[in-house]
């Protein structure tokens, strides 16, 4: 693990408008729903400590049963605050994400998210990775000025791929970002559609989830399918910690390599260099502070 390396004033004030910006957009969700979670609530949103630096660690394994394990600790900042993190990957993390920028966060909540760049897009994503594997990511040391919990149903991975790719394929330009989501019923105001994304394919794990869970996810057919759909997928496992002296949230994940697969991909293929990645890809979900009331308020994990 390198050294931690001072605070920049530079990424201080980035920070600190995100803040501003983050703030605005939960203001201006505030009375939508008449479910409770964006009801406008008395006290301030819930701020991340940015004293306390994030840590995270992503890894596969490579055709020839190595692992490849990439950890980092860094400062937040914002998705421009990009580290390189060696086999052709950028690496980021930051407080706000898809969810803000929809308007779709809670008045009270904050949305944090660990994400990746290819530093070359003709290069892989994940440098000789084996077929059928699961790239691992945890994200920890999670901190926030009061105590918090996370949201565990606003978990996603938004994925996004070059324009060009998409367009080869067929595709229009709207289809270049893509969602994975823990909610199979959350639309984000609309956005989020099977078109898409995979509403419900990353599944959320507590201590009470039965071992022979079905393991393989379905995407309902599209309009387009001739009523057949695609091939079936593997849920992506998401556990969510919170640590019980420190507060600290963090978050594990398993992806099954296939759902990192545009869902409108003509061939449906799942073998590494048989279609075309994502160019990048986050992982967020928003937490709430514990002084926010019961209706709104998601379960604990």
């Amino acid at each position: 693990m390198p050294a931690l390396k001072p605070f920049p004033l530079a990424r201080k004030a980035a920070l600190a408008a995100t803040f501003l910006a983050v703030l605005a957009l939960c203001l201006a969700t505030s009375g939508q729903d008449a479910d409770g979670r964006h009801a406008a609530p008395p006290g301030p949103p819930l701020f991340i400590d940015d004293d306390h630096e994030p840590a995270f660690m992503l890894a596969w394994t490579r055709r020839d049963g190595s692992r490849v394990e990439l950890a980092r600790t860094m400062p937040w900042g914002a998705s421009t605050d990009r580290e390189d993190i060696g086999h052709n990957l950028l690496a980021f993390m930051a407080v706000g994400g898809t969810r803000i920028d929809l308007q779709q966060g809670h008045p009270l909540g904050s949305v944090v998210r660990v994400g990746f760049y290819k530093k070359d897009f003709t290069k892989p994503l994940f440098d000789d990775i084996k077929p059928g594997s699961t790239i691992e990511l945890r994200f920890t040391g999670i901190r926030f000025l009061e105590p918090a919990w996370p949201t565990t149903s606003t978990a996603l991975q938004h994925l996004q791929y070059h324009l060009q790719d998409v367009l080869d394929c067929g595709l229009d330009a709207s289809a270049i970002d893509q969602y994975n989501a823990a909610s199979a019923t959350d639309t984000l105001g609309g956005k989020l559609t099977e078109r898409n994304g995979r509403p419900g394919v990353l599944r959320v794990q507590t201590d009470d989830t039965p071992d022979d869970t079905t393991r393989y996810y379905r995407q309902p057919p599209g309009p387009d399918a001739a009523g057949k759909g695609p091939p079936a997928e593997r849920f992506a496992g998401v556990r969510f910690t919170i640590d019980p002296d420190t507060g600290d949230i963090g978050l594990w994940a398993e992806f099954p390599y296939e759902i990192f697969r545009h869902v409108r991909d003509p061939w449906q293929r799942a073998e590494p260099g048989t279609f075309f990645e994502p160019t990048h890809f986050h992982v967020e979900f928003e937490c709430l502070p514990r002084r926010a009331t019961t209706d709104q308020q998601a379960p604990r994990p």
